[in-house]
């Protein structure tokens, strides 16, 4: 059993550099696309909308510097003014697989050679990937990529809302079902889903589970590939509607920035698409301890049993760049500290996103923001 806790988590927000936002709402990619700012990134669904609120209040000598390019939306995107069109990387890999190519890394396959992505040239091209979760299992402190948390994540099982399916269960349970031990819960059939490939919180979750992609596209996990079953784009809690018996792990983060998305509006002029439709998050439980929710009165529970750091991934190599260092480096950086006007207050944007921060590093996978301690060459 591999899972993760939290440490220290904070949710509250920290007035540092507050911004009042004003005009129409924006929507997902850099509006118009032609904003053609310095640091271009893509990757994570999961902190797709986190990264544009920081992308719409961030500001250095008065400028917007984050594009951040959605994992949903036109085929292709175009990061630069100069060349940079390909195809839209979708999901945490793809970002990531960007990133290295964008430095002239040959990914190999049927990539085209060095510095393409799926047969573009990109050298140049992305200056950060967006990731929820980190390439290997077992963390690394040297690497060409240096994995720079921003955020705390917790990730549930959901369900149809109009299920009879249990609202608590212990991880045992859920494992057994991702394992295909089992096709029923409390006497009820149960289908598991797991997202799209190249999600990061397909990696996450199946490295929680204990499941390989080698063991899925072998056939051992038959229940994980049922003909007519999708692999659906993560965190779309539309696709359990008319399913009764479908679960899929949904980001707690994502699960609170949708149903947030009136007061994210009126607060930055952005859109956050709410795509839960009937999904419900669970509790969950380890041996001989409590249930926990994944969201307690409102925010992210700091002691759910599956949690994870969110990151954005910049070359080890650029980070004396002095932009990328003071947009994502240390528990000071403008990603970290932002905040923004909600009513007479002043919001964290990545509290107001749905996510926490931590305040402690008791290890590498359980970073503060700003850490830059982690690191591997994918």
């Amino acid at each position: 059993m591999r899972v993760n806790t939290f440490g220290k988590v904070m949710v509250a927000g920290v007035a540092v550099a507050a911004v009042a936002v004003w005009g129409s709402p924006a929507s997902a990619d850099p509006a118009p696309a032609t904003d053609y700012r310095t640091l271009a990134g893509a990757g994570s669904d999961t902190t797709q909308d986190v990264m544009n609120g920081l992308a719409e209040t961030i500001r250095v000598n008065g400028n917007k510097v984050i594009a951040s390019w959605d994992a949903r939306g036109t085929a292709q995107i175009k990061t630069k003014a100069t060349n940079c069109q390909f195809t839209r990387p979708n999901g945490s890999g793809a970002g990531r697989q960007a990133l290295r190519a964008a430095k002239g890394e040959d990914l190999g396959g049927t990539h085209g050679g060095p510095g393409k992505y799926l047969g573009s040239d990109v050298v140049g091209c992305v200056d950060f990937a967006r990731s929820s979760a980190y390439s290997s299992t077992t963390p690394g402190t040297s690497g060409n990529l240096t994995y720079i948390p921003f955020g705390v994540d917790a990730v549930a099982l959901a369900i149809n809302s109009n299920s009879d399916l249990p609202r608590n269960n212990s991880f045992a349970r859920v494992q057994r079902v991702y394992k295909c031990f089992d096709k029923n819960i409390s006497g009820l059939p149960v289908q598991p889903l797991i997202p799209q490939a190249g999600s990061g919180t397909r990696q996450f979750w199946l490295q929680q589970m204990e499941i390989t992609e080698q063991e899925i596209s072998l056939g051992d996990l038959p229940c994980l590939t049922v003909a007519g079953v999708p692999n659906p784009q993560e965190h779309d809690g539309t696709v359990l509607q008319g399913h009764n018996d479908w679960v899929v792990p949904f980001a707690a983060g994502q699960f609170l920035a949708q149903g947030n998305n009136a007061t994210i509006q009126t607060a930055t002029g952005l859109v956050v698409e709410d795509r839960r439709g009937p999904a419900l998050l669970t509790g969950m439980n380890l041996p001989g301890q409590a249930v926990q929710q994944p969201i307690a009165s409102g925010v992210l529970n700091a002691n759910f049993p599956l949690n994870r750091d969110v990151y954005n991934v910049v070359p080890t190599a650029d980070l004396t760049n002095p932009l990328i260092n003071q947009v994502f480096v240390g528990d000071n950086a403008l990603a970290c500290t932002q905040t923004v006007t909600v009513g007479s207050s002043q919001r964290n944007v990545v509290q107001l996103f749905g996510f926490g921060q931590r305040s402690a590093s008791p290890d590498l996978f359980h970073q503060k923001c700003g850490a830059t301690a982690l690191k591997s060459n994918s």
